[in-house]
């Protein structure tokens, strides 16, 4: 319905605060699909399943002193869709390299809070078909809801079935009593709830270690990708020592840090911490009128300490079980949606305060087994980062897709002015690790 407004939530309102002009809040994909994808036929399907089906594409967040002060979500008047696609053509030879320059160039662009806070670049010439690079800004969900969004682009039906907003609903709600609300459904059990405490304690008190990686953050930052890793060839090595896929990913991540470090001159490296998103929304259909974010961030020790690559690859599986058996995610929603309640300059410091425990983002989504199209192309490759906050210096982009993960980095470009070492380490972790399982 047209004009009806809806407050942002807390929870949400805590990403616009966090924008700074050397991190900004905004997650990014890529898609590439085989073929050329014209923008009449692009911005046609964006229309029908994306800004038609959810309203918050089609609203920016405005300030406003009734009936409290508050941002609010309400539709831009002078929407437009063709205003919010980009279109490009790659330079010869349409390769890795320049595709990456043409990302790396606009990951550091502010999104214009005059209108709806997303932008969609339709980018040809790439290795004889097209690639789809998205930016869309934290306040309007977070990571997983987003990618839930953008597969619905897909012409296959993935069962991404959006929620009708229920009676009553309307544009005024309440937002400390639904947060309450959702913290209360949230609760854990009764044995992670003792844990609670404790945990709060690990998040507040953990520290970053020192090294490379850990400097001021800079406005120019780049992106690279890895070759897709086949899951089947990652079975006899699974098998071998039940790990899981993000398992032999993560450990890979931590032999690229920790080679990347000895180039750097740390011989003996500490694990370096990253952030991990961990979705609380779960299975449950997506709500047209209000995306928002339902998500946690975990904090993973990347085992860069450990010498030898199955070493590395065990501790990371015991990390992962460790913090799936953990109340952390739920304790660090909590915190998240308690910081929106609190004065905007005390959030941006607050929020400051737990970015810096870690080096960067690691985001880990899997996503359908089987290829998808999009106007009748084949959907070849997928990547997706989160934004860095504070100080963070990478983001890493984890995501299984038709049978191969795809691992990608967003890198501040002077704390990692060499991201390719990182793209090789994963490369030749990976070869190292399935050679060590049994045929």
């Amino acid at each position: 319905m047209p004009g009806i407004r809806r407050a942002v939530r807390p929870v949400d309102d805590v990403w616009l605060e966090m924008d700074q002009p050397d991190n900004l809040m905004v997650v990014e994909g890529l898609m590439v699909v085989d073929g050329e994808l014209d923008r009449e036929t692009y911005v046609q399907l964006l229309e029908e399943r994306v800004a038609e089906r959810f309203p918050r594409f089609k609203q920016r967040a405005t300030w406003s002193w009734f009936p409290w002060p508050s941002r609010w979500w309400q539709e831009d008047p002078d929407f437009d869709i063709e205003r919010h696609v980009v279109e490009a053509t790659l330079p010869e030879p349409g390769d890795d390299a320049a595709l990456q320059d043409h990302v790396s160039g606009f990951m550091s662009r502010a999104l214009d809070q005059q209108h709806p806070l997303w932008e969609a670049h339709l980018i040809h010439g790439y290795r004889g078909g097209t690639a789809v690079y998205t930016r869309l800004h934290h306040a309007l969900a977070d990571g997983t809801a987003l990618f839930r969004v953008i597969m619905s682009l897909a012409d296959e039906d993935l069962g991404t079935s959006v929620d009708e907003p229920g009676a009553g609903g309307g544009g005024w709600s309440f937002p400390l009593l639904r947060s309450a609300a959702a913290t209360v459904k949230g609760l854990p059990g009764v044995g992670r709830l003792v844990a609670a405490p404790a945990v709060a304690e690990h998040l507040v008190l953990a520290r970053r270690p020192d090294s490379p990686l850990a400097v001021a953050p800079h406005h120019d930052k780049h992106a690279v990708w890895a070759p897709g890793i086949d899951v089947d060839a990652l079975r006899p090595l699974r098998r071998a020592t039940g790990a899981t896929v993000t398992d032999v990913v993560m450990s890979a991540l931590a032999g690229a840090l920790r080679w990347w470090l000895a180039l750097h001159g740390v011989d003996d490296p500490a694990d370096v911490p990253t952030m991990v998103p961990v979705d609380v929304r779960g299975s449950q259909a997506l709500r047209a009128d209000d995306l928002g974010n339902s998500f946690a961030l975990v904090l993973l020790d990347l085992p860069t300490s450990v010498e030898s690559p199955l070493g590395r690859l065990v501790e990371t599986a015991t990390r992962m079980r460790a913090i799936k058996e953990s109340p952390e995610a739920w304790v660090s929603y909590s915190m998240l949606q308690g910081m929106g309640f609190l004065h905007p300059r005390v959030r941006v410091l607050a929020t400051d305060f737990f970015a810096r425990k870690a080096t960067g983002v690691t985001t880990s989504v899997r996503g359908p087994d089987e290829p998808l199209h999009l106007a009748g192309l084949p959907i070849t490759r997928l990547w997706g980062w989160a934004p860095m906050s504070a100080d963070q210096s990478f983001s890493t982009s984890i995501i299984g897709y038709g049978g191969q993960v795809h691992v990608g980095f967003k890198v501040d470009a002077v704390a990692v002015p060499d991201p390719e070492v990182l793209v090789q380490g994963i490369t030749d972790e990976i070869a190292e690790l399935t050679a060590l399982a049994p045929a």
